[in-house]
């Protein structure tokens, strides 16, 4: 059974599929070449995954577009290789809005007495405006996890780690040979 978690890193959304890239390595481990980089593009590959995933259901979720917080759905791979980072930086003002959306968040007048703003044709005025959050990065991407399509998009990641190793093997075996 893999290990698949989605958890919070430094207010971040994280994808750890380790389980099933440490089976992924094991296929790998005969293969000579650096299993720290082979990882790592395997990570990157999945966070790929991942990312267009969750771009593809966030306007489903949030019932409305915005093309900054579609842009800014990152996926980065940790330095150790450890697990992948999606995580939505969209900001204003120095205020990521792509977090307050997911995990919820208070507004609260700050130059002023109230936050005035319209909707429709009638202004509301308030003291604080507090967004539920919604669940758009983890579900999507647990869906993506859960699928058929990550499964295969593994086994083709693996196998071009495989034709990396075998071509590098081929031209080490030709440079010796010389």
């Amino acid at each position: 059974m893999s290990r698949r978690w989605i958890g919070q890193y430094d207010g971040e959304t994280l994808v750890n599929v380790k389980a099933d890239v440490d089976e992924a390595m094991a296929m790998l481990e005969s293969l000579h070449g650096n299993r720290t980089s082979m990882r790592r593009r395997i990570l990157s590959g999945i966070g790929t995954a991942v990312k267009q995933h969750v771009k593809s259901r966030y306007t489903s979720m949030l019932h409305k577009r915005s093309r900054a917080l579609y842009k800014s759905v990152t996926a980065r791979v940790f330095k150790s290789g450890a697990a992948v980072k999606i995580s939505p930086k969209a900001e204003h003002k120095n205020i990521l809005y792509g977090y307050a959306l997911a995990k919820g968040s208070t507004i609260e007048a700050k130059n002023g007495e109230f936050l005035t703003f319209q909707i429709g044709d009638k202004w509301i005025r308030k003291h604080q405006v507090t967004l539920k959050p919604k669940d758009w990065i983890e579900a999507p991407a647990k869906q993506y996890l859960s699928s058929s399509s990550y499964r295969e998009k593994l086994e083709q990641l693996v196998q071009k780690e495989i034709d990396r190793a075998e071509k590098a093997a081929a031209r080490k075996a030709l440079k010796n040979a010389q």
